[in-house]
């Protein structure tokens, strides 16, 4: 039975700035960019016939020429490769889209704002979908376009949200409308985490997620999926293709008594988990543990230690004061008094309150030692 293999991406967001890196933004934003070259050049290794780009290539339509020019040279670069474009949220099909205002390679195929089907005979395949005309779109019950009678392999192209109804304002599509549709495959864009294959009757469907991730709440793997599909059949598999990954790491300072040791086990223990080439990711690096009521952590000096050693890293303090609270409660200062009101309100609570007001203690005790920083969670 007929079979092809495709490459399904989404969410690249080319042009958007990771604020937060500085200096380094720029030259991130042009990372995202290869990210894309790499992918189109793995789509020809692989001999994939159809790049399914399922919407927000771009991270709005006033992203600067020189990303335009790169995205549409690279698809030309592979002229046997056929790519069907569904444009989302962030690049609508409106007046200021680069897919609008420019030429494009004859091999890429731009789905329209109402539903369309584009048929390659060659491959026996028909490809379905339809493109945001501005930032936001209704879902449909189902697909307004027919079927052709043409027993060949049906793929929908689609940037929107999976919901249980169609209250959303970005193109909800609903497990009935997955139901209904009669596609061998659904190539989804929108949710920048990646999701299993899905099936629902005999329809197959998957968010690919973002191939680079855009800050530290996109933590998952990133990459594409590839492989074959045919009627009834789907063969996908995922290949990571980021070039950093977020990482949010934990780390136990218990025991260690200066910045230049809680350093130390930082990069030994992310080289260990990360490999050779654990400098390259960007990490939000969360202490935790008990440490001296004497010591005090300052997270810029770690962060500045850590800076020649890391492509990126901020530091949060977690960590708690081993304190010995009975016997502080005694104390006659005012550190004592809080201490002792503070375990007869925890003891007398409603334990629905008690670890609020466990928290409050311990931050308390922090505040008569050291400067209680904002708590960015």
């Amino acid at each position: 039975m007929k079979k092809v293999k495709i490459l399904h991406t989404a969410d690249i967001h080319i042009g958007a700035a990771e604020s937060f890196l500085g200096n380094s933004a720029d030259s991130r934003r042009f990372e995202t960019l290869i990210t894309f070259e790499k992918i189109m050049e793995l789509a020809a290794r692989e001999n994939v016939s159809l790049v399914a780009l399922a919407g927000d290539i771009f991270d709005s339509n006033t992203v600067e020429p020189r990303f335009a020019d790169a995205v549409f040279d690279k698809i030309a670069a592979f002229p046997q490769i056929k790519t069907v474009f569904a444009a989302g949220n962030h690049d609508p099909l409106d007046s200021s889209s680069p897919f609008l205002l420019r030429s494009l390679p004859d091999n890429l195929y731009v789905l329209g704002v109402k539903d369309e089907c584009i048929v390659f005979d060659d491959l026996e395949l028909n490809v379905f979908g339809r493109s945001f005309e501005n930032a936001y779109l209704k879902g449909e019950e189902k697909l307004n376009v027919l079927l052709p009678d043409n027993g060949y392999i049906n793929l929908l192209v689609q940037h929107g949200e999976l919901k249980s109804d169609l209250r959303s304002d970005y193109n909800a599509i609903t497990p009935s409308f997955v139901k209904n549709s009669k596609m061998d495959y659904i190539a989804l864009g929108h949710v920048h985490a990646r999701t299993e294959i899905g099936k629902i009757a005999g329809t197959y469907f998957a968010y690919c997620g973002c191939p680079e991730g855009q800050g530290f709440d996109e933590l998952d793997q990133k990459g594409v999926y590839i492989g074959e599909i045919g009627k009834g059949e789907c063969n996908l598999q995922f290949v990571p293709v980021a070039k950093r990954s977020h990482i949010h790491e934990k780390i136990d300072i218990t025991g260690v008594f200066s910045a230049e040791e809680i350093c130390g086990k930082i990069v030994s223990l992310l080289e260990e988990k990360y490999g050779e080439n654990y400098a390259d990711n960007l990490y939000k690096i969360e202490l935790t543990g008990e440490i001296p009521e004497d010591f005090e952590i300052i997270t810029a000096e770690i962060a500045s230690r850590l800076s020649d050693r890391l492509y990126f890293v901020k530091v949060k303090d977690s960590t708690e004061f081993s304190c010995d609270y009975e016997a502080l409660a005694l104390e006659p200062t005012l550190k004592g008094i809080f201490v002792k009101k503070m375990l007869q309100k925890i003891e007398n609570a409603d334990p629905s309150c008690k670890d609020s007001l466990e928290y409050a203690l311990k931050l308390g005790i922090k505040a008569f030692n050291t400067e209680v920083k904002y708590n960015e969670d």
